[in-house]
């Protein structure tokens, strides 16, 4: 089975494989580090006169996140930082200052290109008034804090109306909780007619009706069966969206999907 990550060391990497100072991390759906075998994405480590340039990929290739350190070990962030979301929309602006802490202006956009927050940092805490906003662009939320404590929040519906609920916030969760959606997945790996050895992996968005979209496999499959794959994801109902800051929002998960051996 081969893996998009391959064309990225072929086209991406290759210029900087034996320069000096330079390290290529292959990374877990988790981030962690791993073989290349298991790899979902890779990050590449890179001396720039003083600093430390850090880029990490998806596994189609593209940018996830941009930025740069002053040690290799990644402890101390330093200037401004870029965010991507697979469709190659910016994700998210963030800056740090010469003691590694966020500083200044954050912005984070959704994948539609929406607004989706704004707001300060000083010194690692947020400061001042924060705007959050509906998938659809109209102001959810006004946060106002203090040294990063929430002082007064005002809330808005999706039509911008003024509202009187309490602030809240939540995960996504599957009716029935993980075991319930575990034992869908099952169902995927049961009814493959397919030769498969080991694991893939499945990104997927829940969006904010609770919809599955925007499913992408890291892994080069047969056109049918990957087709197959999506299809059931897309299938899968009873997702309830997570709520942050009072509007709901899309959120990204990957699951692993091992295949038994036939």
């Amino acid at each position: 089975m081969k893996n998009y990550l391959f064309l990225i060391l072929i086209v991406c990497l290759i210029p900087i494989t034996y320069a000096q100072d330079s390290i290529v991390n292959y990374l877990n759906y988790k981030g962690k580090i791993v073989e290349k075998k298991y790899a979902t994405q890779i990050e590449t480590i890179v001396k720039k006169d003083t600093l430390w340039q850090v880029i990490s990929y998806f596994g189609n290739g593209k940018i996830k996140k941009f930025g740069h350190f002053k040690d290799k070990d990644k402890k101390q962030p330093i200037g401004e930082f870029i965010s991507y979301h697979r469709n190659e929309q910016v994700s998210s602006l963030l800056f740090y200052n010469n003691q590694a802490k966020k500083n200044g202006r954050s912005q984070k956009w959704f994948s539609n290109g929406q607004l989706n927050a704004i707001g300060i940092y000083l010194n690692d805490k947020k400061e001042g008034a924060w705007k959050y906003y509906h998938y659809n662009g109209v102001e959810a939320s006004r946060i106002y804090y203090k040294n990063d404590s929430i002082l007064k929040s005002i809330i808005f519906d999706e039509e911008g109306k003024q509202i009187n609920v309490p602030l809240l916030s939540r995960n996504a969760k599957f009716k029935g909780e993980k075991e319930k959606f575990d034992s869908e997945i099952e169902k995927l790996t049961e009814d493959i007619d397919y030769q498969i050895k080991g694991r893939i992996y499945v990104n997927f968005v829940v969006g904010i009706q609770g919809e599955i979209k925007d499913v992408v496999i890291n892994e080069e499959l047969p056109e049918e069966l990957h087709q197959l794959i999506v299809s059931f994801f897309q299938g899968i109902e009873g997702w309830e969206p997570a709520i942050h800051m009072n509007r709901k929002i899309p959120v990204n998960f990957t699951v692993p999907i091992k295949f038994k051996s036939r």
